[in-house]
C-alpha cells in the first residue's frame, strides 16, 4: 500500500483543496467541466415541432468493457442530412453519454460513405422566414457545445462529405480522422449564412484566425492532405480499411489508461480551453483530488516501486 508519506500528502490535499474548491464551484454559473455538461433534455414546450420534421435516425451502441461509443448519423436517402427528428435524438444521446459511467471514448461516424451535409433542407426551406430556425440553431448550438464538453475522448470519423452544419459537427470532437475521399466544406457563406451550431468559433480555436478567415470566406473543400497540415485532422485512414474498426483501433492509445484518468483529463483540458486561468487551475486540482489514491494510482505506484528493486 502507500507509504506514510503518500498517505499524508493524500490527506492535506483532500482536507485543504476539497472545501475551498466545493465553495468556488458552488459559485460559478458556467458549468464546464464535461462531467457537468452534457445537455439538457429537449424542451418539450419549445421544441416540439422538431419531431414534426422526420426521416432518419441517430444510432447509438456503447460497449461497456471498453468505454466506447459510437454515434452514427442514420440518414443515408438523404445523404445522413440531419432532420429535427435526429436533432432531439442527438441532444438525448448527449444527455445520456455524460451519465455513462464507463465511458471513456466516442466515435461519430455517418452511414454508409459519407458524413453529413448538415441540417436537411427540405426543413430549412420552410423556416426562411420563421422563429424556429433561430430555434433550431440555438438548440443545436446548445448540442454540440454539450458533445464538446463530454468527459469522453471524441472523434468525428469522415468518410466522404462533411459539409455545413456536417462541418461544424466535426469540429465539435476532440479530434477528426478522415479517409482519402472525405472532405470538410465549411459551405455557409455560399448559403448566404455564418455558421450557427458553434463551428465558426471552434474552427477558429482549430486552425487559427487567417486560416479560418480563409475556410469560412471562400467554402472551399478541405481535403485529407490540407486538413492533415493544418491541424484540422489528426490522421488519414489507409484505403480499404473499415471507418469504424480503424478509427477506434487509432483511438486506443489515447484510452489505455483506467477509465476514471481518462475522464479527469479530458475535464482539465476542456477547463484549460473554456476557462479564465485561475479558475482552470482549481478545476485541474479538483480532478486531481478525485484521482489521487485511486486504483489506478495505487497501481502505478506499486508497479513503480517493483521496478526499483
Amino acid at each position: 500500500m502507500f507509504t506514510g508519506m503518500a498517505m499524508s500528502c493524500y490527506s492535506a490535499i483532500k482536507r485543504i483543496l476539497v472545501p475551498r474548491l466545493t465553495r468556488k464551484l458552488s459559485g460559478c454559473h458556467l458549468h464546464t467541466c464535461a462531467s457537468t455538461c452534457a445537455a439538457a433534455p429537449p424542451d418539450d414546450v419549445t421544441h416540439s415541432w422538431l419531431t414534426t420534421v422526420g426521416g432518419g435516425t441517430v444510432d447509438l451502441t456503447k460497449d461497456e468493457s471498453s468505454g466506447l461509443a459510437v454515434l452514427t448519423l442514420n440518414n443515408p436517402e438523404r445523404l445522413n442530412a440531419v432532420t429535427g427528428n435526429m436533432m432531439l435524438q442527438l441532444a438525448n444521446i448527449v444527455n445520456d453519454l455524460k451519465d455513462w459511467r464507463n465511458g471513456k471514448a466516442l466515435i461519430v461516424h455517418g452511414k454508409g460513405h459519407t458524413f453529413c451535409p448538415g441540417a436537411d433542407l427540405n426543413m430549412v426551406r420552410n423556416m426562411l422566414d420563421s422563429k424556429q430556425g433561430q430555434e433550431m440553431c440555438a438548440f443545436m448550438h446548445k448540442t454540440l457545445t454539450e458533445l464538446h464538453r463530454l468527459p469522453l475522448i471524441s472523434v468525428a470519423a469522415i468518410d466522404g462529405h462533411a459539409i455545413g452544419g456536417g462541418s461544424e459537427l466535426c469540429t465539435a470532437t476532440d479530434f477528426r480522422v478522415m479517409t482519402e475521399r472525405a472532405n470538410i466544406r465549411f459551405i455557409h457563406a455560399l448559403m448566404g449564412v455564418v455558421p450557427g451550431w458553434g463551428g465558426g468559433t471552434r474552427l477558429t480555436r482549430l486552425v487559427g484566425r487567417t486560416r479560418a478567415l480563409d475556410l469560412l470566406s471562400s467554402g472551399r473543400p478541405i481535403g485529407p492532405e490540407e486538413a492533415l497540415e493544418i491541424g484540422l485532422a489528426n490522421w488519414i485512414i489507409p484505403t480499404g480499411h473499415d471507418v469504424v474498426e480503424a478509427t477506434a483501433e487509432w483511438l486506443q492509445k489515447y484510452t489505455k489508461g483506467k477509465t476514471e484518468v481518462v475522464r479527469a483529463l479530458k475535464n482539465v483540458v476542456v477547463a484549460g480551453s473554456e476557462l479564465p486561468v485561475e479558475e482552470a487551475l482549481e478545476r485541474e486540482a479538483e480532478q486531481f483530488v478525485d484521482v489521487w489514491g485511486g486504483p489506478a494510482h495505487e497501481e502505478a505506484i506499486l508497479k513503480s516501486m517493483k521496478h526499483k528493486k
